[in-house]
């Protein structure tokens, strides 16, 4: 290496720390002056514009993960005859997923951020075969108002990276889908040990976690996915996303994946 390609691969590292150490100085300003109310303003703000890069050129490779839910046959007998299907997405954010699911499913949605409920429903007036069920302000680890055994499909996309629980997340999804219904997810997770960015992830994420409303950097939610046990089938892969500047170079390596009840 370079002399000159040395300096620039030290400059880059340098700015993949200092810049998320910064901007967390001045949230944690704003945090202390107005509350936590503001963080989360702030973060749907941001989060709805960051996702029209990410989801522009994620669309194929998202939309080929989920195009399995077409085949899936829902476990109550009237909604079958339908050809309907009941999916819960827990972390909707601003409504992304709204194209991957069948048409005519009903949906019914966790989200712990208030703030993105009318982004959320601007969204999902583009997309009128989808029947809007319900829209919970709750988080992912208790589910209570989402019965037993009552859903086909659970949707999860950059969530688990911050819930309280991952474990305590996945033992609700398990416990509201039916009998065969399955759990997509598609998250980013900690970098293989002695790389760079194993590295960066774990000193910058406790920052990181306050910045991006408790968002983890070093989680390997696929070994918690294997190691919870509670499904009776996964399958998932690694992978490294084209995207490569600003946040979506610290969090390149994602996990795509299906578990079966």
């Amino acid at each position: 290496m370079t002399e000159k390609n040395a300096d620039s691969n030290n400059m880059g590292i340098f700015s993949c720390i200092t810049t998320p150490l910064l901007v967390g100085l001045l949230l944690y300003g704003l945090n202390k002056t107005f509350g936590k109310t503001i963080k989360n303003w702030l973060f749907a703000s941001f989060w709805k514009r960051a996702m029209i890069e990410y989801h522009s050129t994620m669309r194929e490779m998202k939309k080929s993960h989920f195009d399995s839910m077409q085949r899936q046959k829902s476990a109550d007998v009237d909604l079958r005859k339908k050809s309907v299907l009941r999916i819960l997405e827990i972390g909707a954010g601003p409504g992304a997923n709204f194209e991957f699911f069948p048409k005519n499913s009903k949906l019914m949605v966790v989200e712990p951020n208030a703030f993105f409920e009318p982004l959320f429903f601007e969204n999902e007036n583009k997309y009128p075969d989808i029947q809007m069920d319900k829209f919970i302000v709750s988080n992912a680890e208790d589910m209570k108002e989402v019965e037993d055994n009552s859903v086909d499909i659970v949707v999860s996309t950059l969530v688990l990276c911050s819930v309280t629980s991952v474990e305590q997340t996945l033992k609700e999804v398990h416990r509201v889908l039916a009998p065969g219904g399955k759990f997509y997810y598609w998250e980013h997770v900690h970098d293989k040990p002695e790389t760079w960015l194993c590295l960066i992830q774990s000193i910058l994420s406790p920052v990181w976690c306050f910045l991006f409303d408790g968002c983890n950097l070093n989680r390997s939610i696929d070994q918690t996915v294997l190691g919870c046990k509670v499904f009776s089938q996964v399958e998932q892969k690694r992978f490294n996303i084209p995207l490569k500047k600003g946040i979506w170079g610290i969090i390149r390596v994602h996990v795509m994946g299906q578990a079966t009840k």
